[in-house]
């Protein structure tokens, strides 16, 4: 009975090595920019910015980048 069960243990563990194995290489990666060492993110975030023509967004905001910090300027009227 101990080696049945052993057998199961050593089974199950190698199914769940191999099944995060198989679906670890449908993700996407590694980040075009990682290692870098510049913080300006990791490049896997959307060609459609705020601002964009074909993006359905508010942005960019009114005072963003100007170094002030008084808030974003969308809800000024």
């Amino acid at each position: 009975m101990r080696k049945i069960i052993v057998i199961t243990l050593v089974a199950m563990l190698l199914i769940t090595l191999f099944s995060a194995c198989a679906i670890a290489s449908f993700q996407s990666g590694p980040a075009p920019n990682s290692g870098d060492g510049v913080p300006d993110g990791s490049g896997m975030d959307k060609q459609n910015k705020n601002g964009a023509n074909n993006a359905d967004s508010m942005g960019p905001a009114p005072n963003s980048g100007d170094g002030v910090p008084d808030g974003s300027g969308l809800l000024n009227p």
